[in-house]
């Protein structure tokens, strides 16, 4: 017989999972030192967000199941805004959290997780695809297949389980676990029109978003691309589907966009949607008399399908990267229509010219100093926007940014997850002042379990997209200033990594070269230009 944590844990060893992220607690013990046994690596954060951030670069860069756990009350509390953050982008993480004894239910306790107080089961519903607290041992294995299989197939994401202590430490004579294994998922019904709706188009557009990040469809987006020779744009979150200098590239669009790449949205008479919801951040600048004539919306996830432009929509569901290869094998080479393009793909804006350093200059050269294989963690803000806009990737898929449920901070945990899970492999994560304020401590956790990530803190002493945003709109920059700013440098020291602090693009292209090569945690701050102007103040909302 072996406990209902033995047969977790020995479920998760048997699915891949190599490290799990979490902060120990009581109410969580069992099943957390039951993953150590199993030789799953702990990776004990500093924060539970952190921890959950982390499971999700984690489950990212391996393309499988991430880990977080949380003890009751407060501790599965911490993690909702990691698990809502990992729904919005796709990422199959399993949260586990801990709860009062069953036989102890309704006694005041602290940290209490059940309906008297924090019903944990109950908040993560809507920031998960599945949510349940297991309330006895022989309901465990048909609990845990049913969650799993929903993070692994369909759209993917995450799922969570409440598991009282009584119940993790019940023994159980058998507990039969099923390993999904994934079957390709595909929509052939509109192959047809969708063929024709593009041959038929006089100047289609694809726009590339999230989801050919996520799902790694990378191959399959320029093949369709040059198939049929039509331009691409990629959407905030989107940027890095195709090397930035692919000749069938025309920039980014919407907030952090190029001009170039808005204009060409608002003048082409199909789109060809790969993994964009064509939210706000995407189509801010799309004017609604220039909806195209129709839609082809690629999507695992039905929800916004069809439903923002006003635009007859055909819809393909499933999996993105399964539906491109199917079409893309089936398609008739004979009655392919080649597209002219009559514009050209120079999308570059001009650099601005400041009197200090300015966050643009150094991003448009940051990809001829790093190594090729790197991926580079954006998190949010002025920052980030501005990564959007200037940063070259030259690794299709290196490039990983959230512009839709945009947490701040959550990227300097998904680069600690994602070297946890790609040693090999340069991290770089880019994030501000205000998102460091909020999270910074994580680093101490890279430093702690020698995952040497690269931090890159922009730090302009102030909340600047919001700043920017409210003085436009309002006049007013309440609650944007920090009166007494952070020490970037001596702050990341302090937790046990190598400062550098520069001023001049020189001193940053130094720290880069110091950084790469010590192969240690570095925090390498960047004191910017505070009056630069981010790419987001041209942002409209005239759908």
């Amino acid at each position: 017989m072996k406990t209902v944590a033995d047969y977790m844990a020995e479920a998760l060893r048997s699915l891949g999972v190599t490290h799990s992220f979490g902060i120990i607690g009581k109410s969580i013990c069992p099943i957390a030192l039951k993953m150590v046994d199993y030789g799953i690596e702990f990776i004990p954060g500093r924060h539970e967000s952190s921890s959950g951030f982390e499971a999700a670069g984690y489950a990212l860069k391996t393309g499988g199941l991430g880990v977080a756990f949380g003890t009751s009350g407060p501790g599965g509390t911490n993690l909702l805004t990691a698990a809502a953050h990992a729904k919005a982008n796709n990422l199959p993480v399993l949260f586990i959290t801990g709860h009062q004894s069953i036989k102890e239910l309704g006694i005041p306790q602290c940290q209490d997780s059940s309906s008297y107080l924090a019903d944990l089961a109950d908040m993560f519903r809507p920031a998960t695809l599945f949510s349940k607290l297991v309330e006895r041992g022989d309901h465990f294995s048909t609990i845990f297949n049913h969650a799993i299989s929903i993070a692994l197939s369909g759209q993917r994401g995450p799922v969570h389980l409440c598991i009282p202590f009584d119940v993790q430490t019940e023994m159980l004579e058998e507990c039969r676990i099923v390993i999904p294994e994934r079957e390709p998922l595909v929509s052939i019904g509109n192959f047809e029109r969708v063929i024709t709706a593009i041959n038929e188009s006089t100047r289609p557009l694809i726009i590339a978003g999230k989801g050919i990040n996520r799902s790694g469809t990378h191959q399959e987006l320029v093949q369709l691309a040059e198939t049929f020779n039509i331009p691409v744009v990629t959407s905030p979150g989107g940027k890095g589907a195709i090397a930035w200098d692919h000749p069938l590239y025309h920039g980014p669009v919407g907030v952090g966009g190029c001009k170039h790449g808005d204009d060409l949205l608002n003048s082409s008479d199909l789109y060809i949607v790969l993994g964009s919801r064509l939210s706000d951040m995407t189509i801010c600048n799309l004017k609604a008399e220039n909806h195209p004539a129709m839609l082809i919306q690629f999507d695992s996830d039905p929800t916004f399908v069809g439903k923002i432009l006003n635009s007859p929509t055909i819809s393909v569901s499933g999996d993105l990267r399964d539906n491109l290869s199917y079409y893309l094998e089936n398609i008739d080479r004979d009655t392919v229509v080649r597209h002219e393009i009559t514009v050209d793909a120079n999308y570059r804006d001009e650099l601005p010219d400041l009197p200090k350093l300015s966050i643009a200059s150094v991003l448009s050269t940051l990809s001829d100093q790093i190594p090729y294989n790197s991926s580079l963690f954006v998190d949010d803000g002025s920052h980030g926007f501005h990564a959007v806009k200037w940063y070259n990737v030259k690794k299709p898929g290196s490039f990983i940014f959230d512009a839709y449920f945009a947490c701040m901070g959550n990227a300097i945990g998904m680069s600690i997850g994602a070297k946890a899970a790609a040693p090999d492999e340069t991290v770089f994560c880019i994030t501000g002042d205000g998102c460091f304020m909020m999270l910074g401590a994580e680093i101490n956790t890279a430093v702690c379990k020698d995952l040497p990530v690269i931090f890159i803190v922009v730090n302009n002493m102030q909340l600047d997209m919001a700043l920017k945003g409210m003085e436009k709109t309002t006049g007013r920059i309440d609650g944007t200033l920090f009166e007494v700013p952070m020490d970037a440098a001596k702050f990341g020291e302090s937790l046990g990594a190598v400062g550098y602090k520069c001023e001049t693009a020189e001193q940053f292209a130094a720290a880069i070269d110091a950084a790469v090569a010590s192969n240690k945690v570095a925090v390498i701050e960047l004191l910017t230009d505070r009056d630069e102007m981010p790419p987001t103040a041209h942002r409209v909302l005239n759908l």
